[in-house]
């Protein structure tokens, strides 16, 4: 297991003793913890600033005080105040008469303005005002996000007790359709691997860049902490505050609940099985199909305790929570599923040779369920130490399992073997004090502490075996396989270790309209990634036929050099930022929030030498980037243009800095070709043997691999703008209209140099490849691209009601480029999968994989008591676009070694090219199919890469709460109801999307020696059908076309 060197621990931690004792810092990387309240004191009868007012400021339930003095313009800050409420707060100054304004909560990250008046002292009651609800009119609001307080977390519909079901509320949040769990979020059209996922401020990132969820242990399919700790939630896009970064996508940040003077308990839990599941899938076309969901269970259950310790002094809060989950694959071979395998007798053949030949069961063909649990643990202290200084110590534990399931929808069957476990467990600790010198210094100080140990198994050990797709002998991209089993090819060898310190201080001066903040954020990274693609061997057959006769077309094999052949790759990071910022209350009119940021990423090791490669290709594998500055300038604005103070413009623009998963760094120290020999061969005998797969062919028969990256890379760095308008409408209408530009400065681009342009070209005219040296099969190359951008656009309208309703409703746009889009963690998949026009080195500007143009969602929550009965009820919409996919064709025509990347030509007429196969389409047949996709419009080129959208996709989700007094317990009901549209019709609410965003329609073969011409193969399956049928080209996503209903209890003290 990796750790932090105690030498390292020793001065991290002397860093932040003097960096709290000399009150100078920041968090470069972290958000918001608190909320602040500032004002302005006046005379009522002449609205003159007062100086020297007292404002004190009380956390009602713990007994908090914040006390602040107004300045000579008659203005007060209070800073790091506790997120929540109520709050009473309360100005006093001699010959004054007080006033009192209570009931006031404070959302993360807001600065509630709240102003007072004061008469002079004629009578003695002190005049006391009731706050309504979060101003949508404040002047530190510049930028783009949203902030979720308890009451909305528990009113919103949720299955699996998220905090992604919470998030997606938020109109730059999109979560992806062929997502079971709802989990895989995209912010703004960027790649989900570049947002943040912050609790209490602190990180708790993937970092290393292997979970679609962003979370640490996030393959394990659990949430980094339970939603019984969650106080508030708080969505991000484009924050001008320079406190707040580490992200080019989104940032999410979780504030955690705490204790306070009233000792409280809760016990809650759930269960479901396939009775609360939909046993009716819609359909594109026709009535549903009626296909009960199999075997399912899942229990949850948990619960939390908080109190005080001393009285206004030291309080604790702990939860506990489990989940267990046992769910199918949704995926057949015997007809049994929605989605069931295109050739049955194809499946059962595959497994019988496996069987009668070599000995191996690879599992059935009927569907089976995959196993999920996971316990988490978490415990909060908050010490009141004195009225200029609290402290909060905080611990979240997380252990977690899960069966990973083989890939199974109509095009592809996995078989069970073919999976593999996964184990998680992830210790985070932080230590934060709030502090405030005189009545304008304040200081937060932070350290954390995480470890994070992720291990796979596998259930039996067999070589990879792979049947491809006729005539692609390779299986180089996705879709191009049709049946697997064996050993996960990338699980025989996998585990990852990694530890992170985190040290984070802000410092904060008031100086009469100017708020100045200076700061540093430090994170010290030690991974230890033991990964071994193809450690058993993996071969790839042409046909069954193939397989039953042992020869495999590809076989690729990797194995750690050494006495240990399964060593680890172990490399050092660190991450320096520091920042300074201004918020200037220039008049009461205009805000300017100015800052600028500087991060430094460093690598403290280097990989191996290879001599060979540097000898054929110019690449010093030891030449990995570092100190690379990353320069990061804002500005945002707030401006109320009326004397209503009914609204304001707001926006700025900024540069914001993101991380690159360190995975793909990664890729750089453990495939140099050193430390893990990489071989591929062709025409290789099979040998059932997963202990000693072949490693040894003579001389020009087998190929290395190589992973490298550019000396000068950089970081994901993009600079964002905003502007919006805020107003308050009449009956109480509120509504905000906001764009947002983005456009890159750095983002990855990964390059094959292992492949050189042959002189040849395709028949329309593309560059033919050839191996630019036979001693390599791949040499691939992690770099950079400053081309892509995003646009979006926003419409806002909220509604509260004084008797407990609240409608919300938005309409998001969004046009979306990029040039490169890594999704996998492997240097080479992420660059045979970037679909292309033919040219491998030129970077193409087209559609982003996570463009969703069009966007509604409306939202409904409603409050109300029917005698000794509370009830809660909550609907949220949402209709949206449909994900871009691509058309392409198989044959690797370019030769540039991967057939699942080339996009179609797209013929001008049906007969410029002859057609060949079993499914070789009529004129009529061809010409419907390139007008029900939209490829019509690239008759006689390539067409783009996602120039095809996917059908749109609209839900309902339901959810219903009542609560009972029972002596001195209230009792809780909670009713969810995901897909309501599904339960009202079941021919209604079908989540379709194409596996990989990429389909391929037909198979290249070459050029016709008759005509000339190209001819393109299809081939139809064993049921008649052809890939160009209406439907083939989408998958259904089986358990979220259907109705889920979750029912649950809870007994709160």
């Amino acid at each position: 297991m990796a750790r932090l060197s105690r030498s390292r621990v020793r001065w991290a931690s002397s860093v932040l003793t003097v960096v709290l004792a000399l009150g100078a810092a920041t968090a470069a990387i972290a958000q918001e913890t608190t909320a602040r309240i500032i004002g302005a004191v006046t005379m009522k009868s002449d609205q003159s600033p007062l100086p020297g007012v007292s404002v004190e400021a009380i956390h009602v339930p713990t007994g908090t005080r914040y006390t602040a003095l107004t300045q000579a313009n008659g203005r007060y800050t209070i800073l790091n105040a506790r997120v929540g409420g109520p709050y009473t707060i309360t100005a006093t100054i001699s010959g004054f008469r007080p006033s009192t304004q209570k009931d006031i909560s404070l959302a993360l990250g807001e600065g509630r303005q709240v102003n007072f008046g004061l008469d002079l002292e004629s009578v003695t009651e002190t005049i006391v005002v009731t706050a309504e609800g979060t101003p949508l009119i404040t002047p530190d609001r510049m930028g783009s996000g949203s902030a979720l307080p308890e009451e909305t977390l528990k009113a919103l519909p949720t299955i699996n007790r998220q905090f992604q079901d919470m998030a997606r509320t938020n109109p730059y949040v999109n979560v992806a359709a062929y997502d079971e769990s709802g989990t895989n979020i995209s912010v703004s059209g960027k790649n989900n691997r570049y947002n943040t996922i912050q609790i209490d401020g602190a990180v708790n990132n993937d970092l290393f860049g292997l979970a679609a969820t962003g979370t640490p242990g996030g393959q394990s399919n659990t949430q980094p902490i339970s939603m019984d700790s969650i106080q508030e939630l708080q969505v991000v896009v484009s924050p001008y505050d320079v406190k707040q970064g580490g992200f080019t996508g989104g940032a999410i940040n979780a504030i955690t609940r705490g204790g306070t003077n009233t000792l409280s308990a809760s016990v809650y839990g759930s269960t479901r099985n396939e009775d609360f599941i939909g046993s009716k899938v819609p359909r594109a076309t026709g009535p549903a199909s009626d296909r009960p969901y199999a075997m399912f269970d899942y229990d949850q259950y948990g619960a939390r305790i908080g109190g005080p310790i001393l009285k206004d002094k030291l309080f604790f809060f702990v939860s506990g929570e489990k989940n267990k989950r046992s769910e199918p694959t949704s995926g057949s071979a015997d007809g049994s599923t929605s989605n069931a395998y295109k050739d049955p007798a194809g499946a059962a053949r595959f497994r019988n040779i496996l069987i009668n030949k070599y000995g191996y069961d690879p599992g059935g063909l009927g569907d089976y369920n995959g196993a999920t649990e996971s316990n988490l643990l978490f415990g909060r202290l908050d010490f009141n130490i004195n009225e200029s200084h609290n402290a909060t110590l905080r611990h979240n534990y997380v252990d977690a399992v899960r069966d990973a399931t083989p890939a199974r929808n109509f095009n592809v069957y996995g078989f069970e073997t073919a999976g593999y476990g996964f184990a998680d467990e992830t210790n985070s600790t932080v230590f934060q004090v709030n502090s405030v010198f005189g009545s304008s210094s304040f200081n937060t100080g932070r350290i954390g502490y995480q470890t994070i140990v992720d291990s796979r198994d596998v259930p039996v050990l067999f070589p990879s075996v792979y049947i491809c797709n006729n005539p692609n002998s390779f299986c180089t991209g996705n879709n191009t396989y049709t049946l697997l089993a064996g050993t996960e090819r990338s699980s025989g060898a996998n585990g990852l270790d990694q530890t992170i310190l985190e040290i984070t201080d802000d410092f904060t001066l008031i100086k009469g309209n100017h708020t100045i903040t200076l700061g540093t954020h430090n994170e010290f990274f030690d991974f230890e990634n033991l990964f071994i693609q193809d450690i058993t061997g993996t071969y790839f057959f042409r046909s069954l036929d193939a397989l039953e006769n042992g020869i495999a077309d590809r076989y690729q094999v990797k194995f750690a050099n050494g006495a240990d052949p399964r060593r680890p790759t172990a490399f050092g990071a660190q991450q320096w930022g520091i920042y300074a910022g201004d918020q200037w209350r220039v008049s009461d009119k205009l805000t300017l929030n100015l800052g600028l940021r500087f991060d430094v990423p460093r690598l403290t090791d280097k990989p191996t030498y290879n001599a060979a490669v540097e000898s054929v290709f110019g690449i010093d594998t030891t030449d990995v980037p570092n100190n690379q500055v990353m320069i990061s300038p804002r500005l945002g604005f707030n401006f109320t243009p009326t004397a209503s103070g009914k609204d304001q413009i707001r926006g700025g623009v900024g540069v914001f800095a993101g991380r690159t998963p360190f995975v793909w760094i990664s890729n750089a120290f453990g495939g140099t070709g050193i430390e893990i020999t990489g071989l591929s061969a062709s025409n290789v005998p099979f040998n059932p043997d997963p202990l000693n797969p072949p490693k040894n062919f003579p001389p020009g028969t087998a190929a290395v691999s190589v992973d490298t990256i550019d000396p000068d890379f950089k970081f994901p760095q993009v600079l964002r703008a905003t502007l919006a308008y805020d107003r308050e409408l009449p009956f109480g209408i509120r509504a905000s209209v906001e764009g947002m530009f983005t456009k890159t400065l750095q983002d990855v681009f990964y390059l094959n140099k292992g492949r050189v342009e042959s002189g040849n070209t395709t028949f329309y005219g593309a560059p033919i490849y050839k191996a630019a040296n036979s001693g390599f099969s791949s040499v691939t190359y992690l770099t950079n691209t400053d081309r892509g951008e995003q646009q979006n656009l926003t419409v806002q309208l909220d509604k509260r009601f004084p008797f407990g309703l609240s409608l919300s409703g938005s309409y998001a746009y969004m046009k979306a480029k990029a040039a490169f889009e890594a999704t996998s963690s492997v240097a080479y998949s992420n660059w045979q999968f970037q679909t292309q026009n033919g040219n491998i080195y030129t970077e193409q500007l087209t559609r982003s994989f996570f463009e969703v143009p069009h966007r509604f969602t409306a939202i409904l929550s409603q409050n109300f008591r029917t005698g000794p009965l509370a009830h809660n009820i909550g609907l949220v919409y949402t209709a949206q676009s449909g994900q871009p996919y691509s058309i392409l064709m198989g044959g690797d025509i370019n030769g540039d070694g991967a057939s699942g990347n080339d996009l179609l030509f797209v013929p001008e007429n049906y007969s410029d090219v002859v057609w060949a196969g079993t499914g070789a389409p009529t004129e009529a047949e061809w010409n419907t199919f390139l007008e029900r996709t939209g490829l019509d419009a690239y008759r006689g080129r390539v067409a783009e890469r996602n120039a095809l959208d996917a059908p749109w996709i609209r839900s309902l989700d339901f959810h219903y709460d009542f609560e009972l007094p029972i002596s001195v317990v209230k009792a809780q009901i909670t009713f969810d109801v995901l897909n309501l549209i599904n339960l009202i019709d079941n021919n209604s609410g079908l989540i379709r999307y194409v596996s990989n965003q990429t389909y391929t329609a037909l198979n290249y073969s070459g050029i016709d020696a008759a005509t000339g011409k190209a001819k393109y193969t299809i081939n139809r399956s064993n049921d008649g059908s052809s890939p160009l049928d209406e439907g083939r080209t989408y998958t259904t996503n089986d358990l979220r076309s259907r109705w889920q209903i979750r029912l649950g209890a809870r007994l709160t003290y």
